[in-house]
């Protein structure tokens, strides 16, 4: 099924380069010194004297099982460090992939599987990997034991090699079996995750709504749990066929070479003795042959995994045809200008339309306050993501100073903004700001009055477990911090309470118009209207309405 064109053979052979030849040479090694043991154990119990002890045979085992003690470390230690080298790089890479993935195509991904593939496929890989070094070692242990059986008696050695031969064949097609119901256990866990992620991501409307609580429990969650339980028992109920084989396999071969041997013409007792205990020896080792294929399987599962994982994020990649030197003017921008811009969400694989915004021009100024308006799903956050770079427009163009963004500049445009969703996650560390004041910080979080509830140290805000109003207030000092030449706030105000509501329209935002810097809210707090210079109204994906009022310091 699987053989030296494997494609995690082929892993492990990349990432292990000539150190691998080492490890399986020390493992190699330390098979045939096992089946040494194995012979001087014979050996010296044909010379056993009860009034001496053999020294000679004794210093040679243990010479040997220090020897093997020492190959068997420095297989399984080296194995162990190039194979974390390879899940912990294979780790890195993908999230490195995640993170230039276009906002798009990462909102289409399936959380569970890129989970999966990052922690449980890995690790899979990581057995996998291990359990070869244990095989090829088991492997040359056999080799040399049943060479040292043939040498006792070929006949015991073609009596061996039909049982286990007999028995691998009737092993692997039960194990092929096991391995279908395990994809079909991966797969059905795979959809009670996703009905239980509703559940967790959506508890509030789980809690207010008993009807929609009771359907995803009863029809969905109690469903999917029977189904991948049924499968996970189906599955557990081969192996445990498959186990109970090889035990019985175990003691017929035994079996065998005890009644059917000696009628083959094979009657010394010796010789008999030692059969017994080379096999006996042996079935640890043989057990770890057979199950070679099984970890092989799931590793070629978790890879195949892993690759088409890679491959989306891969060609989610926006990031390829970015310039090294922004064409843009970045900070000293004066105006940004959509033209014609439009964007269409697909609702489906097939190319389904959904939700369209535009075509609409729209102009951002330097050093201004532009408020956006509009009821839900009229528009703004889709608006807010075309402006910042976030989605890209289905038509249209975006300038900066004249200049058009795209493709090479896109990244380069977006440093220019820093942003609060609506939905935004609170880090606990000022990422990518290298040396902050920690003096200032803290400054804020008093004005804030969030002093007693967190504090600023070694670089990382001691508690991120806040209100959702605090949340927002130490959000609005994240991007205070950051500085960056435009400042986007999608309903930052909405969890406020109406003293910092008032301080957010009245005090933050002009402190922002003053330092140069420019100013994008999404509000409906027609209040505060008056201190935006422009206020844009959106409906249904248009652009509706555009109405300017004085700016009034």
């Amino acid at each position: 099924m699987f053989g030296l064109n494997s494609r995690f053979i082929r892993l492990l052979s990349a990432g292990f380069g000539r150190e691998g030849v080492k490890i399986l040479a020390a493992a190699a090694i330390s098979g045939l010194l096992q089946a040494v043991c194995l012979v001087i154990i014979n050996q010296a119990g044909e010379e056993t004297d009860a009034e001496s002890l053999n020294f000679r045979l004794f210093a040679l085992f243990v010479v040997c099982i220090a020897a093997f003690a020492l190959a068997n470390k420095y297989a399984f230690a080296h194995t162990v460090t190039r194979a974390g080298q390879i899940i912990y790089d294979t780790q890195l890479r993908i999230a490195d992939k995640l993170r230039r993935s276009d906002l798009r195509s990462f909102e289409r991904l399936d959380r569970t599987q890129v989970y999966k593939n990052l922690l449980e496929h890995t690790d899979v890989l990581f057995e996998a990997a291990r359990y070869l070094t244990v095989t090829l070692s088991s492997a040359v242990m056999l080799a040399a034991s049943f060479a040292y059986v043939a040498m006792l008696s070929p006949m015991a050695l073609i009596l061996c090699a039909i049982i286990i031969g007999a028995s691998i064949v009737i092993y692997q097609g039960t194990q092929k079996k096991i391995n279908q119901k395990l994809s079909q256990t991966k797969e059905r866990e795979g959809r009670f995750l996703r009905h239980l992620n509703n559940l967790v991501d959506g508890f509030k409307e789980v809690k207010i709504n008993s009807a929609k609580g009771r359907d995803l429990y009863e029809n969905y969650l109690r469903a999917g749990s029977m189904d991948a339980r049924a499968a996970k028992i189906d599955s557990e109920i081969l192996a445990i066929n498959n186990y109970i084989f090889a035990q019985s396999f175990f003691m017929f071969l035994i079996a065998a070479i005890v009644f059917v041997l000696p009628q083959m013409g094979d009657k010394d007792s010796t010789n008999l003795h030692n059969i017994i205990t080379v096999v006996l020896f042996t079935l640890g080792p043989l057990g770890q042959v057979v199950a070679l294929l099984p970890n092989i399987y799931k590793a070629e599962f978790a890879l195949t995994e892993i690759e088409a994982l890679e491959k989306k994020l891969e060609e989610a990649d926006d990031t390829k045809e970015t310039a090294a030197e922004s064409p843009l003017p970045g900070e000293d921008f004066q105006r940004i200008m959509l033209r014609g811009v439009s964007f269409r969400y697909t609702t489906n694989g097939n190319g389904g339309q959904g939700f369209h915004l535009g075509p609409l021009d729209l102009d951002l100024n330097r050093g201004e306050i532009l408020f956006i308006v509009g009821g839900n799903g009229s528009g703004k956050s889709t608006l807010l993501k075309l402006i910042t770079g976030l989605y890209y427009p289905t038509a249209g163009t975006i300038f900066m100073d004249g200049v058009d963004v795209d493709q090479t500049s896109y990244a380069h445009y977006r440093d220019c903004f820093t942003i609060i969703f609506s939905d935004f996650h609170l880090f606990d560390r000022l990422y990518g700001l290298g040396e902050v004041n920690e003096g200032l910080v803290r400054e804020l979080i008093e004005t804030m009055e969030l002093t007693g509830q967190t504090d600023f140290k070694e670089g990382s805000f001691t508690n991120i477990n806040l209100s959702s109003g605090q949340k927002r207030r130490l959000a609005m000092i994240c991007t205070y911090i950051e500085n960056k030449p435009i400042f986007v706030f999608d309903e930052v105000a909405a969890d406020l309470d109406p003293q910092f509501r008032r301080y957010f329209y009245e005090e933050f935002l002009p402190r922002l118009k003053a330092m140069g810097r420019t100013v994008v809210a999404v509000s409906h707090d027609d209040r505060f209207f008056h201190l935006a210079d422009r206020v844009v109204k959106m409906e249904y994906g248009e652009m509706v309405d555009i109405s300017r009022t004085e700016h009034r310091q």
